[in-house]
């Protein structure tokens, strides 16, 4: 399989090193780009690459970012443990606090509503309430994911459980893999079909497997050995297809049952983060991001 580059480019210091990217989020229309990288977050034109602006309003790194399904908001979370919601425009709205760095949040698709999780607990937000819910949890929340009806929320634990939650964050499932805390699962993912196949979630851990559950726990496909330690998975937005990425340091295709189709980009460090634009038809639309060693990242 081929794929050609779109664009690349280097986030900088002013002294010229290159800055970790922690995390990045397409816009529902995949003209932008928003980048987590510093302590800033970095929008681009995804289609040429171009830098539109660099935010400033945390004081620690940002370590992630995700962009409501109506196109009107982003929102990024920070090691200074704050949460700041972004309006289109790239103005700064509103800012809330957990007690430890914000790991992962994402936009629920439908309500818009937002979760926002730490090593310690999670929280839900929306433009309707006053305040954030906050509920305890006891592992840390390496990532999230909403399913397509917006209903339940998958949480991916250190511990080696899928939480799973409804809308007001209560615990209605948890999916155990065996391994426990010697198999934290680093990525989680529903699949964006609206059909038979929305309930179904994949999983990658650290004993180098993907895994495919329902919302009950049952296994639904093939376990699959990846052959590395994965870092990240996410469905394209058609949800044909997954892609996997992590210490191989390339992002890898997948159909929606697991089967390899082949490498879509190399890096020369730990790949922490990659995904599809919206359309997900071309090649030369996906761009990817790593998170490197102390020889910087690259887009």
């Amino acid at each position: 399989m081929r794929s050609s580059l779109l664009w690349v480019d280097q986030i900088k210091d002013r002294e010229g090193n290159q800055l970790c990217i922690y995390d990045l989020a397409f816009s529902p229309e995949g003209d932008q780009l928003i980048i987590a990288a510093d302590i800033r977050v970095y929008v681009y034109n995804a289609n040429d690459g171009t830098l539109i602006q660099a935010l400033k309003g945390h004081k620690d790194n940002v370590l992630c970012v995700a962009y409501s399904m109506d196109g009107k908001r982003f929102a990024s979370g920070s090691a200074d443990k704050q949460v700041i919601i972004w309006t289109s425009k790239m103005e700064g709205i509103l800012k809330y606090s957990h007690n430890d760095a914000i790991r992962c949040i994402q936009y629920n698709p439908l309500s818009h509503q937002l979760v926002s999780c730490t090593a310690s607990d999670f929280g839900l937000w929306s433009p309707e309430q006053k305040a954030v819910t906050k509920q305890k949890i006891n592992s840390q929340i390496n990532s999230c994911s909403w399913s397509s009806d917006g209903h339940y929320l998958a949480l991916a634990l250190t511990s080696g459980h899928i939480s799973i939650r409804n809308r007001n964050g209560e615990e209605k499932n948890r999916i155990e893999r065996m391994g426990g805390p010697l198999a934290p699962i680093w990525g989680v993912s529903f699949c964006p079909l609206k059909d038979e196949d929305s309930d179904a979630i994949v999983s990658v851990d650290w004993t180098q497997s993907m895994s495919f559950y329902d919302l009950n726990g049952k296994a639904i496909a093939k376990e699959r050995n990846i052959g590395f330690d994965p870092l990240c998975v996410s469905y394209f937005w058609s949800g044909d297809y997954i892609l996997v990425s992590g210490s191989n340091k390339k992002a890898l295709l997948y159909t929606r049952e697991g089967i390899f189709i082949g490498c879509v980009a190399e890096q020369t460090s730990w790949i922490w983060c990659a995904k599809s634009s919206p359309d997900g038809n071309r090649i030369t639309s996906w761009i990817w991001c790593a998170k490197s060693s102390p020889d910087g990242n690259r887009i």
